[in-house]
């Protein structure tokens, strides 16, 4: 019996010890690929950290609100790629920068001639989707976008390029680069959409590692010197 509770003992310390981490669907940043690992720019900097660290740890992708909850509640955990604002400051430790500031904007279907925006103010004219939880949703609602009324909103990344295509919904924020698969998925060419305005203000943080605010203190410590190590050497992607 002594040596199965041993076993069962240092189970339950190797457990204690290994970081849950969690991320969201963030193409090219981090994403699950066909063979179902998650990858991208800001994973395989992640990974690289934590071998640095020498901290065990695990990978789950999930929708950002269940994600970021999870950081919040779950003690040994840390969350991936996260803008660091006021509004979540006191949420959690940080460990910046991981990436450097990735610029969104507003897009309109080029056919659509009768939409007109030049500024963020002109945006409140349409509706425009947007991640629910993202950095840019906190910054539309601060700055007096009304769910609902100027908002459409989803948990999922992705769901709203196909209306957004059939011109059921005015404007989209998106990267460059996620338009652009959105735009081949459905056998479009990035001709057919046209960049508005960037939503510059809400992007001058650069994105971040946060961990929940009963994550190991040692761990935090190590973490946070290997990617200060590493950025010394490239700040990016």
């Amino acid at each position: 019996m002594r040596p199965l509770l041993l076993i069962l003992l240092l189970s339950g310390v190797s457990y204690a010890n290994t970081l849950l981490v969690v991320t969201e669907e963030w193409r090219p940043y981090n994403y699950t690929n066909d063979e179902g690992v998650i990858v991208g720019r800001a994973t395989d900097k992640v990974r690289e950290v934590l071998s640095m660290a020498g901290v065990n740890y695990e990978i789950k992708s999930f929708p950002w609100i269940r994600a970021m909850e999870t950081a919040k509640s779950r003690p040994n955990t840390l969350i991936y790629t996260i803008y660091r604002t006021t509004q979540r400051e006191e949420d959690y430790e940080w460990a910046c920068p991981l990436i450097r500031p990735v610029p969104m904007y507003f897009f309109k279907l080029k056919s659509r001639k009768d939409i007109k925006v030049t500024q963020l103010e002109d945006a409140k004219n349409y509706t425009s989707a947007v991640l629910k939880g993202s950095l840019y949703h906190e910054f539309l609602l601060k700055n007096g976008f009304i769910t609902d009324k100027h908002l459409i909103v989803s948990a999922e990344p992705t769901s709203f390029y196909k209306p957004f295509f059939r011109g059921r919904i005015d404007l989209v924020m998106s990267t460059e680069y996620l338009m652009g698969e959105a735009l081949a998925a459905a056998d479009m060419e990035y001709e057919d959409v046209e960049l508005l305005v960037e939503v510059t203000k809400a992007n001058q943080q650069r994105g971040c590692m946060a961990f929940n605010k009963q994550t190991d203190p040692l761990i935090i410590k190590k973490v946070r010197r290997a990617l200060a190590e590493h950025n010394n050497n490239f700040v990016g992607p």
